[in-house]
């Protein structure tokens, strides 16, 4: 049999992609509306994209249900139950909604924001001072000399909690920004520097033997084997020891310290502010979530190799 030739004058239309929906309901045997698809360069509308916020919101609502009925449950005990019972006692456990302005009356004024500032600064500063953990512990880690001279002490003075050195440390400092940050370097010290001393000690031998196979001075070693290779185990003592350093510091501010979250706890201890002593307890955990999930940012992004970033 002869083919039929083939009209070259005819004109073919180029092969169009079909969508995948519509692809299933043909075979399916149902019609849809065709996809509505944005041109390049429109910028969709106030409309359209309030919308899509308003519907990534309800797809994260489930995640909150339990939190939406611990507050509801907290604003019914607060303002009917335990009123009914003792209305002096519905004093120390104050409803959601009045802590809630009073939150708002101290980001107003300025007040919140101010002790945030102190506390922050001290914190700052005694990780700078901390920072030193991070070149000794690599020296413990790679040198035994060192690692050897220095364990004995550390291991001495690490399990004292840094409350333990809080009467001390007012007797040396006095009360003032000084003696806090003094609390929170005890604090920070220590995670970081085990966790620098696992990271050297942990790092491949192979690479240290292919470094030093291809002529690498000790110098240049030290600095782009040892130090990249330990950097995730720092990152993650950073992590554990600024944790710890937040907590000792409100606890250092409680004692010590004109200003500071822990100095509105303690202050508004005094005059039986209990809102005041939730807004600042609420502050301290928001912060402290906040340092934690900002150093683990950052972690994932200087260093994308590493898989213990990437969990």
């Amino acid at each position: 049999m002869d083919a039929e030739p083939i009209d070259k004058g005819a004109k073919t239309s180029p092969s169009r992609p079909v969508d995948a929906r519509q692809r299933v309901a043909t075979m399916s045997g149902l019609e849809t509306a065709p996809v509505e698809k944005t041109e390049p360069g429109v910028v969709p509308s106030f409309g359209k994209w309030f919308r899509q916020q308003l519907l990534r919101i309800l797809l994260l609502l489930p995640n909150f249900i339990l939190l939406i009925v611990l507050l509801a449950v907290w604003q019914f005990a607060s303002k009917v139950w335990i009123p009914s019972i003792d209305p002096y006692m519905a004093v120390l456990m104050p409803a959601p909604t009045t802590i809630a302005v009073t939150a708002a009356g101290m980001i107003v004024s300025g007040e919140l924001f101010y002790h945030l500032m102190a506390s922050l600064k001290r914190e700052a500063v005694a990780f700078l001072f901390a920072a030193c953990a991070i070149p000794l512990g690599i020296a413990m880690g790679w040198w035994r000399l060192a690692y050897n001279q220095v364990n004995p002490v550390m291991e001495i003075l690490r399990p004292i909690p840094p409350l333990a050195w809080i009467p001390l440390s007012i007797l040396w400092f006095g009360i003032g920004d000084e003696q806090n940050e003094f609390i929170i370097f005890l604090g920070i010290f220590f995670p970081i520097l085990i966790n620098t001393i696992v990271g050297v000690k942990n790092i491949d031998p192979l690479l240290i033997r292919a470094a030093r196979s291809l002529g690498a001075p000790e110098r240049k070693l030290l600095v782009r084997i040892v130090f990249i290779g330990a950097l995730p185990q720092i990152i993650t003592g950073v992590r554990i020891g600024l944790g710890v350093g937040w907590m000792a510091l409100v606890a250092a501010e409680l004692v010590g310290a004109n200003s500071g979250l822990g100095f509105i706890i303690n202050d508004a201890r005094s005059m039986l502010r209990t809102d005041t002593i939730i807004v600042g307890m609420l502050a301290i955990g928001i912060v402290g979530l906040s340092i934690d999930t900002a150093i683990l940012a950052l972690g994932r992004r200087l260093l994308p190799w590493s898989l213990a970033m990437r969990k």
